[in-house]
């Protein structure tokens, strides 16, 4: 087991350099951009090439080494096509941007080896409860391991980032499969470890080279594959386990998920929001923002350990509950998004307000009750609405709302109450 770690940490440290050198050359290069992209100088991609190569490597030497665990040659054979399938579409990526569409069906496609391996969640756990899926635990399967990939690919955006993360969570899931007796996912888990690991001598702050696309889907893949196979059920996922493992990457998704539908714009537009980015604008620097995302992967692994050790999964739940609103409160991240959903649903009670006022009374509004509607409507807090001049009829708002026409407006025509919402 040592031997192929071992070999894995080394063919990645080796490779590395190689990978550079083709990066440079095809013209796999981030460029700095002054708003995502501020690194200092032009780096190369597709350090993904050198970590999904060791990959293999110790995957083909595992099974090899392994010859009595037969089950799981068709996992790893499954495993290697779907590592080559995704780093081919990753590097094109790296080098032509692909369309959103297609990169998600190559995704897609990038699983099917894995189900046709038998890789797949017959059933979920939940508190101890079981839901069979039956034929739905394809589906399913596939959309978690998009899910993952996609994941992983969103947190590399930092130096040293998804490769710290990355060892972390493949360290929880190796843990956790030995825990549950599953040897070859856990050879694999400290494969990927070891292969994250020569490569991070190269990618730590200030980064030499990057992953890319082709390295982080790949990473998320493979994490994702794993987690479903480490659980101490054959076929079964344990929703709380996997989530556990993967906690990071997930809360960053989610998170833009939420801003980018509440703000308008696609699920897939790239924007600077991240939690890396947030902690990064708060001052925390590239290594003081590794400690932070790092201590947070390694107490949700930890958790998930406990989950298969005790079965106490309120406690995992109510863990991440309490670390995910302390980081909101003290706007390491989060904040943005929740301040968001609570504009909504304030935004919702002042509509709903409005209609009743609108059906009872007639009655104009005056200017300072203008400004306070309208500013609630545009998500300000109350703090803020306070400071409002009273005698002012247009108000430099969050949202920028242009109150409509005089110094009050009818509650019956609270709909019409604005001439535009400015972005």
């Amino acid at each position: 087991m040592g031997f192929v770690v071992i070999v894995a940490i080394l063919s990645s440290l080796l490779l590395t350099p190689l990978a550079m050198r083709a990066a440079w050359r095809c013209g796999a290069v981030s460029r700095p951009d002054g708003f995502r992209k501020k690194h200092a100088r032009p780096t190369p991609e597709w350090g993904g090439l050198a970590v999904n190569t060791a990959i293999l490597i110790g995957t083909g030497l595992s099974v090899v080494l392994c010859p009595a665990d037969l089950p799981a040659r068709p996992l790893a054979a499954a495993l290697a096509i779907s590592i080559s399938m995704l780093s081919v579409l990753g590097c094109y990526d790296d080098l032509c941007d692909m369309r959103a569409d297609l990169k998600l069906l190559g995704q897609v496609l990038s699983a099917v080896p894995l189900i046709l391996a038998g890789c797949y969640a017959e059933r979920l756990i939940l508190f101890g409860q079981t839901i069979e899926l039956g034929w739905l635990g394809i589906p399913w399967t596939i959309g978690w391991i998009v899910l993952g990939i996609n994941a992983l690919n969103l947190i590399d955006g930092m130096d040293g980032l998804a490769s710290t993360a990355g060892i972390i969570m493949a360290l929880a899931v190796a843990a956790i499969a030995a825990i549950a007796g599953h040897q070859h996912a856990m050879l694999i888990a400290l494969v990927l470890a070891g292969a994250l690991g020569g490569f991070l001598a190269h990618n730590l702050p200030p980064a030499r080279i990057y992953l890319g696309d082709c390295g982080s889907m790949v990473i998320g893949l493979v994490l994702a594959t794993l987690a479903l196979r480490a659980g101490s059920e054959a076929g079964a996922a344990n929703l709380t386990q996997i989530g556990a493992l993967l906690f990071v990457p997930l809360c960053d998704t989610l998170l833009a998920v939420v801003r980018r539908g509440l703000a308008g714009r696609g699920i897939m537009v790239a924007d600077r929001a991240h939690v890396h980015h947030r902690l990064l604008d708060r001052g925390f620097g590239v290594w003081g923002s590794l400690a932070v995302l790092g201590g947070l992967s390694l107490g949700a692994g930890a958790m998930g350990c406990l989950v298969v050790l005790t079965g106490q999964e309120y406690w995992a739940w109510l863990s991440a509950v309490a670390a995910v609103a302390f980081c909101v409160r003290q706007q390491l991240f989060g904040h943005e998004e929740w301040g968001r959903v609570k504009s909504l649903f304030v935004d919702r009670a002042a509509r709903r307000r409005a209609a009743v006022a609108g059906q009872t009374s007639d009655a104009p509004l005056g200017p300072a009750e203008a400004a306070r509607e309208a500013s609630v409507m545009a998500g300000l807090s109350g703090r803020q609405i306070a400071g409002l001049p009273a005698g002012q009829t247009n108000y430099p708002l969050g949202t920028n709302a242009v109150l409509a026409g005089s110094q009050s407006v009818s509650s019956a025509n609270s709909g019409r109450k604005y001439v535009g919402m400015l972005g």
